[in-house]
């Protein structure tokens, strides 16, 4: 494979950090009034599982010292993870709005759980990798 494409895919997969900066960067594009920026691209990040929600839900902060705001993660075969679990996912970012979110999952989710995520970015995953090295 030549170099330059090597370098094109490469750029292509974390498409915007892989890790606290890539989930600060969604989180600012939504507090400036950008979510479009970021909204229905595909992203890849790394980080610790901060909470689990649900079976379906889950959130990962981008540091191990809390300094980044927990992104939530979405995924309707999501792999069993628990607290602090180093993971790796894929997915793209959307606004989160519960019914379109219950819709997509299929299943019926329990509206108080996630009542504080109204409006706030969250990944579709597409892949989760579990016991990843966050290095």
């Amino acid at each position: 494979m030549p170099l330059a494409l090597m370098a094109v895919l490469s750029g292509l997969s974390g498409c915007g950090g892989e890790d606290a900066e890539g989930i600060s960067e969604v989180h600012e594009a939504f507090e400036r009034g950008d979510a479009e920026s970021v909204i229905g691209r595909e992203r890849t990040f790394e980080g610790r599982v901060e909470d689990v929600i649900s079976p379906w839900a889950f959130t990962v902060g981008g540091d191990e010292f809390g300094d980044v705001e927990p992104l939530l993660v979405i995924e309707k075969d999501m792999p069993s993870v628990d607290e602090d679990d180093p993971v790796r996912v894929t997915g793209t970012v959307h606004e989160f709005d519960f019914g379109e979110v219950q819709d997509e999952l299929g299943v019926n989710l329990a509206e108080t759980l996630y009542e504080g995520f109204r409006g706030e970015p969250y990944v579709m995953a597409r892949s989760i990798a579990e016991d990843v090295d966050l290095g």
